[in-house]
């Protein structure tokens, strides 16, 4: 398998009233199969504040084989003071847990918010983690083609800039599987990647609770992987379901199936790519 996937913390977080579960996550995902995981800010705010710091986490990932992928995801504006204060959260969070990549998003987009975005990136390269851009229609920057004239940009300031693509917002945007086998690959990072459900009147509960597990909704999950497969990218694929039943869902249970429904759609996606060789 030419994709490594990494456990998601996000659809069981504190953001949706739920109880800090991260160390009984950590346990189910390393049960299910995971090797890597993708921490959410708010789960990791909820940990340290209970438990005076996040080394508890990391012990239980020692102990479980699990590393951390990435942590999701830091909001850059035009507020460079509080930009910067929870750039220094995630730092901080890195640091102990060893992440490797920080997911970003960027609601504003003027030229003081391109500017702290510039800061962001430095301090993030200068710390020796990757900065992963996330685009979305919710933002200004809301396509593919955008998203990569601004990540290239970030890139003539910092190393390792990169797109973080989401499968959910890629088609939400409008983008094609033809743009996407335009892309430069030294813009690539890694991909989250989730379902959709029949759409709704607000996207925003859509986005939040309507996501589903790969091979389980309207996506062709399997062409948006093969596209990447093409054009000669692997790597790790963040599995960030979001969906108001499935949060119902014992851990156990719900770990096994994210790792069995996603561990089908990229073999299905494999065997499409050598087939269209």
């Amino acid at each position: 398998m030419r994709w490594t996937p990494s456990y998601c913390t996000l659809d069981r977080s504190t953001m949706f009233g739920l109880p800090e579960t991260l160390e009984a996550q950590i346990r189910a995902a390393a049960a299910a199969g995971f090797r890597l995981l993708s921490a959410d800010l708010f789960s990791l705010r909820s940990h340290r504040d209970t438990h005076g710091g996040v080394a508890r986490i990391r012990d239980v990932l020692d102990a479980c084989g699990i590393a951390v992928f990435d942590l999701t995801g830091i909001t850059i504006t035009d507020d460079r003071t509080k930009t910067l204060a929870e750039l220094a959260e995630f730092l901080a969070f890195a640091d102990v847990l060893g992440a490797t990549w920080i997911q970003s998003r960027m609601p504003i987009d003027n030229a003081v918010s391109r500017q702290v975005y510039a800061e962001v990136a430095d301090r993030v390269a200068s710390a020796g983690l990757g900065l992963a851009f996330e685009y979305s229609s919710f933002v200004p920057i809301r396509s593919l083609r955008q998203a990569s004239d601004f990540v290239a940009e970030m890139a003539t300031r910092a190393p390792r800039q990169a797109l973080m693509i989401d499968s959910w917002h890629f088609f939400q945007c409008g983008d094609t599987l033809d743009r996407l086998r335009e892309l430069d690959p030294s813009l690539f990072g890694y991909l989250q990647l989730d379902d959709a459900l029949a759409p709704g009147p607000d996207a925003r509960f859509d986005t939040l609770n309507r996501r589903t597990l790969p091979g389980r909704g309207s996506l062709d999950l399997v062409g948006f992987i093969a596209a990447f497969s093409d054009l000669g990218l692997s790597g790790v694929v963040s599995i960030e379901v979001m969906n108001e039943d499935l949060r119902l869902l014992d851990v156990g249970d719900y770990a096994r199936q994210v790792a069995s429904t996603t561990l089908d759609v990229l073999g299905r996606a494999e065997a499409a790519s050598r087939a269209g060789r």
